[in-house]
């Protein structure tokens, strides 16, 4: 049996779809079932009036009434989180492999202690209770700004972060990092997977970066980015991803780290691919970086004295200034990582949208 945590975010999500489409069984652990939403043929979970209905799946709680039907194959629920260790041990149970993509992706928290709790604390908490548990293999998800940014398309995984620090979320997920490095590999059955900038069809979470900027260029007349536009980012699909997370069930080596990244490109060259892919000519502006830095410090001032979730940061701003571009050699050698050209990813990614 696989455990899978973040199933309810852009990249926990398309896992969860990857192993459906496999047909691998593996059960879920969700704070908010109602946030699930796994739909493929007659594979289908959702909440209605606080019942939960499901085809193909079972659910495990605890202080809930359930309802449900054909527990046969598929994927099991478990209620709960990473702070908590009864959740933990029940979504342990007869559990030999973890796919650990649950993360706070996002670019401002009002707590900001709330990072450290879920990145950082609850990767440790889900190393510890698998241990205890007796798990094989732990598939870690962590990130490319866990390595820092990088100006070498052939830099790979020996990459060490700067600890120049733009937000919190690149800060604990370098915290989580180093923890791995000086320590939690020699304790745990870990492989660390670095995803690039992933992007690919799937749900518009904060997270899904790049799904927001394809949205705002089709939907809107006067697209905009922060900056010249020249830096690159690696650019990941996100099918690409979640294949070479299942591959690592098997084909990863303990204790190792791969990056996942894709086509290097330059935010100017992004734009232009989707120009040509969607067929639509929008001007995008660009706006300087401290125009940009001085809007993002409006929207935390707002979101301080408001329910109000900030678009931009000064730090989310910084990340813009730097080349984030790798090397995937490692991935494709050893999990048979596969990249997708950029253009032929974002024809995917708009096709029947």
């Amino acid at each position: 049996m696989i455990l899978l945590t973040g199933s309810t975010g852009y990249l926990g999500s398309q896992i969860a779809q990857e192993l459906v489409r496999r047909g691998i069984p593996f059960r879920v652990l969700v704070r908010d079932p109602s946030r699930l939403k796994l739909e493929i043929g007659n594979w289908k979970f959702e909440n209605r009036n606080s019942k939960f209905e499901t085809r193909n799946s079972k659910v495990e709680t605890r202080n809930s009434k359930v309802e449900t039907r054909s527990a046969a194959a598929g994927y099991e629920i478990v209620i709960g989180d990473l702070s908590d260790p009864g959740a933990l041990a029940r979504a342990l149970r007869g559990v030999q492999q973890v796919i650990h993509t649950a993360a706070l992706v996002k670019v401002w928290a009002k707590d900001r202690q709330d990072f450290w709790r879920v990145n950082v604390d609850g990767l440790k908490n889900l190393c510890r209770a698998a241990a205890k548990a007796g798990v094989e293999r732990i598939v870690y998800t962590s990130s490319f700004i866990a390595l820092g940014p990088s100006a070498d398309p052939n830099a790979g995984e020996e990459l060490r972060h700067d600890g120049k620090f733009r937000n919190e979320y690149e800060q604990t997920k370098a915290e989580a990092l180093v923890w791995l490095r000086d320590e939690g590999y020699r304790q745990f059955p870990v492989i660390t997977l670095l995803p690039g900038v992933i992007y690919g069809k799937g749900p518009l979470t904060e997270g899904n970066m790049v799904g927001n900027m394809i949205h705002q260029y089709l939907f809107k007349m006067m697209p905009a980015l922060v900056g010249s536009g020249r830096q690159r980012w690696s650019f990941a699909y996100n099918r690409d991803v979640a294949a070479a997370h299942v591959a690592a069930l098997t084909a990863g080596r303990l204790g190792q780290e791969y990056i996942l990244g894709g086509d290097n490109r330059s935010l100017n060259d992004f734009y232009r691919a989707l120009a040509q892919v969607s067929g639509l000519r929008h001007r995008v502006r660009h706006v300087p970086f401290g125009v940009g830095k001085i809007l993002g410090g409006m929207d935390v001032a707002l979101a301080l004295v408001a329910p109000h979730q900030p678009v931009l940061t000064p730090g989310a701003i910084e990340i813009f200034k730097h080349d984030w571009v790798y090397s995937s050699g490692k991935a494709v050698r050893e999990l048979n990582y596969h990249v997708t050209p950029l253009d032929e990813g974002l024809r995917a990614t708009l096709a029947n949208a």
